[in-house]
């Protein structure tokens, strides 16, 4: 009896082993997670034929009506009872409409942490049901059981979650209610509260993090079907969060024509109040994410499709092509002549200022709040919410903007007055830390066992420590008691309040010195100082002017356009000049780069030839995934910026030239045009670029070969010179290395910004990675070596730095920049020290001598 009945379990068990077996992880431990999105849409179901049945899938109606297939005989087998069909439900997971990149990244961090971003919708994007798609990866650390991540709109909470995603990524959405979306900016916001599954330190908390995955998370609303010229920040990003633009060729653009395309690539990125663009030039944009971008007079664009739809252009004009299938929108920025062309993109660059009170909040800060001097700020201004903290370490950050031209130096402290309070039994450590741009500012121990209540608690943080640009303040509150040690996650005295932060908590901003300091490329991320200021028109000088450079420049220009939120009108020309009258920024490869140019800005050009020989000869091999990689769970973990991540590269292969003798005749209709056109090469495209400007470089030659003539003496007794003072403090190029940019001394008030990389294409990629604002928050010093294969940048500061003046004249502003240089100059300010109180001591001597009655 035994026997019979371990027979059909036996059965059972040989059946279940001979199942499929279990998948496994991504990273090999444990069984795969499964990613459930609910459905968009309405389900569809196929209607029975008699309109009577259940509903069958299409696939069994086709199951029907295919012939049956002779099989083999086959034992009979018992027939058990047909359930009823079920109903097929059939459904499409709709595209997000994707986050911007912002300097805070896409990482929550600590035990409690928020971001927000502000999401431009047009009036058709709000009517109908909308979303929010979450998509998180979280540490392995995060206790589940009592973290939490939340969803907001415009200040309405949407949903919440448990963080429980330390394997993969988990997909969450949260329904969005009618009426939550407004045409215009709107904010979203989420706010993560996270414990430690087994630690209870504070160094503990440094491990708690959640990770969004930019590439799926977004908001789940409808295609964008009424955008206009004043609505063009609409336009979606791609799944870095960078916004493509591309601008279309239809024939090898002269540098007239290229001046003005990077023109209007700076307007658009103004208007879309782009924090990330990515500029391309070639054929038009597939997909729903980027804008494409057509630049030039009505007779230059005439054979772009779409552009004869548009009628006659008679004047200025902006317009938006038809809507297509499977396309982003694409701009015209047109007229009948030049002139007009630069009036369309002069009305082009003027951002939107609609939405919510809560998506223009976000706009303002998702930059940075930006200060001029004299703000008295307080802290729920500036984003922060008052909140009771039951953790050990509670951390609140900001961020403030400073103008390009802020000097900074020991000459004045920024306020930070603090309001909250503390519990009894915090041990001795517990302290009040303020950290700016990561570096610590202030520590203020809290003393009292008995706790405290505090309403203005001023704090001194020093002007040394701040940037022009974006500076990230973070107030940390280390909290640690004596039940830490037991560490019981669970008992009810881990969630007691331990701190109270007050948002009327206020910071206050004295007037600073306005002043630029050179070098240093603070004040060219911060407000792009040298390009803006009076005087000369700004050079963009491409050597080599191909497609990858050309890439690479408008990329920069469109970045430094939202720097100083506004158009810089660069003069676009091919010839490198060592000593300019007008400040130049030059893009292009190593090899390309005038060797003077490279002592001019503090390097030895055989120490970057040494160091780059290996990848100058190569050339890029997208791959699979494009130049720009794609999104693992390595990279998510390790929070690198998506699109820092270099291209494969591969030796280049030359073909042999062919003696003229050997060279056979050409052949008529030898191949067709298609047979031509396939023979057609980088290469080639490469050498269009490069024949655009070889009439006006016949020109040059001429002109060159007279300026040599007469300044070659000079130049080369400059360069031994130079070599002699430069031999022992020639800044070295890390091996690891793809971009260098750097910025010379300045000479006759001009400055000389350079940007190379061994070989073009990796000049593309890494100017790519290096305008991510989380890399370019960092950009500092006299130059700065950028690795784009993870975004580490390294910074070299300037041994001398000169005051350059860019405010009008003022005795309160020439009082801070003296101070200000005194204190940039200290042994300029001991000496001026030392002969004051020597002419003191000289004028007191000679007074008290004839004063009084000589002893005889």
């Amino acid at each position: 009896m035994g026997i019979r009945l371990g027979l059909p379990a036996l059965g059972l068990l040989l059946a279940l082993a001979s199942g499929p077996a279990a998948a496994q992880s991504f990273l090999g431990r444990g069984p795969a997670e499964r990613l459930t999105v609910p459905p968009s849409g309405n389900a569809l179901r196929v209607p029975p034929e008699d309109g009577t049945g259940p509903a069958r899938s299409p696939g069994a109606a086709a199951a029907e009506q295919r012939p049956a297939v002779p099989r083999a005989a086959e034992p009979p087998r018992a027939v058990a009872p047909q359930a009823a069909p079920r109903a097929v439900i059939q459904s499409t997971i709709a595209p997000a409409r994707r986050l911007p990149s912002g300097p805070r990244g896409f990482r929550l961090s600590g035990e409690e942490d928020s971001l927000r971003y502000p999401v431009y919708l047009t009036e058709a994007q709000t009517r109908g049901p909308a979303r929010l798609r979450l998509s998180y990866l979280s540490a392995i650390s995060v206790a589940p059981e009592s973290s939490e991540l939340a969803a907001f709109v415009n200040g309405t909470k949407v949903g919440w979650t448990r963080i429980q995603a330390p394997g993969a990524v988990k997909v969450v959405e949260f329904a969005i209610g009618d009426g939550v979306l407004k045409p215009g900016y709107n904010a979203v916001t989420f706010t993560a509260s996270q414990r430690h599954r087994v630690d209870c330190s504070t160094a503990a908390t440094y491990e708690l993090w959640t990770q969004i995955d930019p590439s799926r998370s977004g908001l789940v609303v409808g295609t964008a079907t009424d955008m206009d010229v004043r609505s063009l920040a609409a336009a979606e990003p791609d799944e870095s969060g960078a916004l493509p633009i591309q601008v279309i060729l239809n024939e090898r653009p002269n540098l007239a024509r290229l001046e003005r395309m990077i023109e209007a690539v700076q307007a658009l990125a103004l208007v879309g109040r782009v924090a990330r663009p990515t500029v391309t030039f070639g054929p038009p944009l597939q997909g729903r994410n980027g804008i494409n971008l057509v630049v030039g007079t009505a007779s230059e664009i005439g054979g772009i499709e779409g552009v004869s739809d548009l009628g006659p252009i008679t004047g200025p004009r902006l317009a938006l092509l038809p809507t297509r299938p499977n396309a982003p929108p694409t701009l015209v920025v047109t007229g009948s002549r030049d002139e007009e062309v630069r009036q369309a993109i002069a009305s082009l660059a003027v951002p939107a200022e609609t939405g919510t009170p809560n998506g223009l909040k976000a706009v303002q800060l998702f930059r940075g709040y930006m200060v001029y001097g004299g703000e008295n700020l307080t802290l729920d201004r500036l984003g922060a919410t008052s909140r009771e903290f039951s953790g050990r370490l509670l951390r609140v950050g900001f961020d403030l903007r400073f103008p390009g031209d802020f000097v900074p130096a020991d000459y004045g402290k920024v306020m930070l007055h603090l309001a909250g309070a503390y519990v009894a039994g915090l041990s001795s450590e517990a302290r009040i830390v303020i950290d700016i741009n990561g570096r610590n500012a202030a520590s203020i121990p809290l003393p009292d066992a008995r706790g405290e209540v505090f309403d203005d608690s001023a704090i001194p943080l020093p002007f040394s420590l701040w940037r022009p640009g974006v500076n990230h303040v973070e107030i940390s509150a280390q909290l640690p008691n004596a039940a830490d040690q037991t560490c019981d996650t669970l008992s009810p005295a881990a969630k007691q309040a331990r701190f109270l932060f007050l948002d009327r908590s206020r910071i206050e901003i004295p007037q600073f010195a306005r002043a630029a300091r050179s070098p240093d490329l603070a004040a060219i991320k911060g407000g792009a100082v040298p390009f803006v200021g009076p005087g000369q028109r700004p050079r963009l000088v491409l050597p080599t002017p191909d497609r990858d450079s050309a890439d690479a420049a408008a990329t920069l220009a469109a970045r430094l356009a939202m720097a100083s939120e506004r158009v810089i009108d660069f003069e676009t020309v091919t010839q490198q000049q060592v000593a300019s009258d007008a400040s130049q920024l030059v893009v292009a490869p190593a090899r390309a780069l005038d060797p003077a140019l490279l002592e001019a800005v503090g390097f030895d050009p055989q120490q970057v030839q040494r160091v780059w020989e290996g990848r100058a000869d190569m050339v890029a091999t997208p791959g699979q995934f494009g130049p720009e990689g794609v999104l693992t769970l390595d990279r998510l973990r390790r929070n690198l910026p998506m699109r820092c991540a270099l291209p494969t590269l591969i030796p280049q292969v030359r073909q042999a030239q062919i003696p003229p003798a050997q060279t056979p005749p050409p052949q008529a209709d030898a191949a067709g045009p298609a047979q031509t056109s396939a023979l057609a090469s980088d290469r080639e495209l490469i050498d269009r670029w490069e024949a655009t400007t070889r009439g006006s470089r016949q020109i040059w030659a001429a002109l060159d070969a007279v300026w040599n003539e007469i300044v070659g003496t000079a130049r080369s007794l400059r360069q031994t010179v130079t070599a002699q003072m430069r031999t022992d403090d020639a800044i070295e190029v890390p091996a690891t290395a793809s971009l260098l940019i750097a910025e010379g001394p300045p000479v006759q008030s001009s400055n000389t910004v350079i940007v190379t990389a061994p070989n073009a294409s990796l000049l593309k990629a890494s100017v790519s990675c290096l305008v991510d604002p989380v890399v370019w928050a960092r950009l500092g010093g006299s130059a700065a070596f950028l690795d784009a294969s993870t975004g580490t940048l390294v910074t070299a500061r300037a041994e001398r730095i000169e005051i350059v003046e860019t405010q009008p004249r003022s005795l309160a502003n020439l009082r801070l920049v003296s101070a200000a240089w005194l204190s940039i100059n200290t042994e300029y300010y001991v000496g001026m020290t030392l002969a004051m109180a020597l002419c003191l001591g000289l004028a007191t001597t000679s007074l008290v001598r004839n004063v009084g009655r000589k002893n005889s």
